[in-house]
């Protein structure tokens, strides 16, 4: 195959003359144009099997995006022409907005249709030079006749092949290195398809109620059980004396009744995977396996009983050291401006989905919990939860949210699908 040089295509940029100079400066505007689709092709190529472990759409979309981008890079270099640019205007413009959406209002479709995804540093690399691909490919259209100019000295173009290098090096260093992408897929789905089976409680209850629960600082998701690291023997020993503190504590309050009776107040309706909340802010200030600060239930009746404790800690240098070892991973609720929570009576009325508008209508508030962090405990005898001890959900707790753990499905609600 024969490649085009960039100042031939100035037939369609421009009407040329056969005199034409040898390089031009629509030479290195290409070469940056395509050095930027191959970047975003590595990232996305790299990141695709991490998607379809969430929902096969997900990773369909980043595979046939990747190819597009993939193959538009090498008909910048090997074929440029003027449609070529637009294309590239249009398809990489309507990623962008694709991108922007699922950032501020979801994606739409699959398990995660109502989650407004965190922005993490690989995503945005590859919106920046998406953005770029759009921007260049503007101004080589408005700017056609001054790219037809040529090049007295060839440093421009070895300048830009250098910068290009770098580009794409870069991008493919998150994208299909070992390191990064083995860590972004390990950050989305953990245990993958085999802890996610579509067939728990849990699962079958519908989509996560909480951002904070499920995703990562980066916005990744890792629903499923919880990876344990291993911990010798020393910090065995103290863990299993914390935690039958823990499994104390939780025979002390077998009911709501029980909890209400010793100081904790209602903070959550019951909500499938995690239980109903009861609070004692009292005991936010410190951690202490002696104390948790809430009490989880299989709902609000004063019968109801309790399936496992939370240990909500204000702590603001960052997760507290909490039960030995490294395994009590602690989330936050700070996405979209945090929880929805009536402030009159302590309860919360909204996930971090809900929007401002919503929280309002539900006579809450939107509050940021910047400084306090949450780990769950699944001490409970009967509830040994089988996603881990600390994991964020437990998969047996299923159910309604505003009814009890043994209740049906809500048919509203979309269960999970396995894999």
């Amino acid at each position: 195959m024969s490649v085009v040089a960039p100042e031939q295509v100035l037939a369609d940029l421009e009407p040329g003359d056969p005199d034409a100079p040898a390089t031009t400066l629509a030479t290195p505007v290409w070469w940056v144009l395509a050095a930027c689709s191959l970047g975003a092709a590595a990232l996305h190529f790299g990141y695709a099997p991490s998607h379809l472990a969430e929902y096969w759409v997900y990773g369909v979309f980043f595979i046939v995006l990747a190819w597009f981008q993939l193959l538009w890079a090498v008909g910048a270099v090997v074929r440029p022409r003027r449609w070529l640019l637009a294309l590239g205007i249009v398809a990489n413009a309507l990623v962008i907005a694709v991108w922007v959406l699922s950032r501020t209002r979801g994606v739409w479709v699959g398990p995660h249709a109502d989650v407004k995804e965190a922005a993490s540093f690989p995503d945005i690399l590859a919106t920046a030079l998406e953005a770029v691909v759009v921007a260049g490919a503007v101004g080589a259209l408005a700017a056609r006749r001054f790219l037809g100019r040529g090049l007295r000295h060839r440093w421009p173009t070895a300048l830009v092949a250098a910068a290009s290098v770098v580009v794409i090096g870069s991008a493919a260093s998150y994208g299909l290195s070992p390191r990064f992408a083995a860590a972004h897929a390990a950050s989305h789905t953990h245990a993958g398809a085999a802890g996610l089976t579509g067939s728990t409680p849990c699962e079958k209850a519908g989509p996560p109620a909480s951002q904070g629960q499920v995703f990562d600082g980066a916005g990744h998701f890792h629903r499923g059980p919880s990876v344990q690291q291993p911990i010798d023997e020393t910090t065995r020993l103290e863990l299993q004396r914390q935690q039958v503190v823990a499994r104390q504590v939780a025979a002390r309050y077998p009911t709501v009744a029980d909890a209400e009776r010793a100081g904790y107040r209602q903070s959550t309706p019951y909500v499938p995977c995690i239980g109903a909340h009861y609070t004692n802010v009292a005991l936010a200030i410190s951690f202490n396996a002696a104390t948790p600060s809430e009490l989880l239930y299989d709902g609000t009746t004063p019968a109801a009983r309790i399936v496992g404790l939370s240990y909500l800690v204000w702590h603001p240098s960052g997760p507290p050291d909490g039960f030995a070892g490294p395994n009590d991973a602690w989330h936050q609720h700070n996405f979209n401006g945090g929880l929805c929570i009536n402030l009159s009576t302590g309860i919360v009325v909204g996930a971090e989905a809900t929007s401002p508008a919503e929280c309002a209508a539900r006579g809450g508030s939107k509050i940021p919990l910047t400084d306090v962090w949450m780990l769950h405990d699944w001490v409970v005898p009967g509830f040994e939860c089988s996603w881990g001890i600390f994991a964020p959900e437990c998969p047996e707790l299923g159910g309604r949210t505003g009814g009890t753990a043994w209740d049906a499905p809500d048919p509203n609600h979309t269960a999970i699908p396995a894999g």
